[in-house]
């Protein structure tokens, strides 16, 4: 499937700036990923953190090029205009969630609990997986219907063990005798987490009912 290029006044080529703003996403995602893993070491330094919220703006004012540039021409062949505009603003929210879990991991005065730093890590490793599993099926999407489609349910099952992790990590850290302060914000950072794998299953689940909806390619 290939996008129409739209052109207009001191615009580039949509498909150059959808190609940079994924890379910027994923930059920004594996960034981050790195950050936890530092976190969870206690060996982070937080002023990285700011990396995370540069790459967030950055892939931000890209989305407001890509909108503008897909309104010039009004044609985004074979989709329509209004999909391709819901998938780069449901994309957004995706290195948003990663940009506010950076700046809550910047004002989180704790260390992270031992016991359940191994758990928590699993969890960012499907978090990483699951971004680079849409981002490769953003791409799949363009050329090939069906590699697309399968892509989204290998992102599902990625997904799966983490809601089992989640619940179990919520529940350790509630039976722990600590300060309620403590408890209360490690268990943001946790649902904080698991909100951008929830994100990303909407997403392929948006993609797998566009791909129902057009003619298959």
């Amino acid at each position: 499937m290939k996008c129409v290029e739209m052109k207009g006044k001191n615009s580039r080529n949509i498909e150059e700036i959808i190609k940079e703003y994924r890379i910027e996403l994923l930059h920004g995602a594996e960034l981050m990923h790195k950050l936890i893993l530092d976190f969870i070491k206690n060996k982070l330094n937080k002023k990285e953190l700011d990396g995370v919220i540069k790459s967030e703006k950055k892939c931000d004012h890209l989305k407001d090029e890509y909108i503008q540039v897909l309104f010039q021409n009004k044609r985004a062949l074979p989709f329509l205009v209004e999909d391709r505009y819901k998938i780069i603003t449901l994309v957004d929210q995706v290195l948003g969630k990663v940009e506010y879990l950076a700046r809550f991991i910047k004002i989180y005065p704790f260390d992270l609990y031992k016991d359940i730093s191994e758990d928590f890590k699993k969890m960012c490793d499907i978090c990483q997986q699951m971004i680079t599993g849409l981002l490769e099926t953003l791409e799949l999407i363009e050329t090939n219907f069906t590699a697309a489609y399968d892509k989204t349910f290998e992102i599902e099952a990625i997904r799966r063990p983490a809601r089992k992790m989640k619940f179990e990590l919520l529940g350790n850290i509630y039976k722990k005798k600590d300060e309620p302060t403590r408890i209360h914000l490690t268990s943001d950072l946790i649902n904080n987490l698991y909100n951008i794998i929830g994100l990303i299953e909407d997403i392929a689940d948006y993609l797998r009912g566009l791909i129902i909806k057009y003619p298959t390619r």
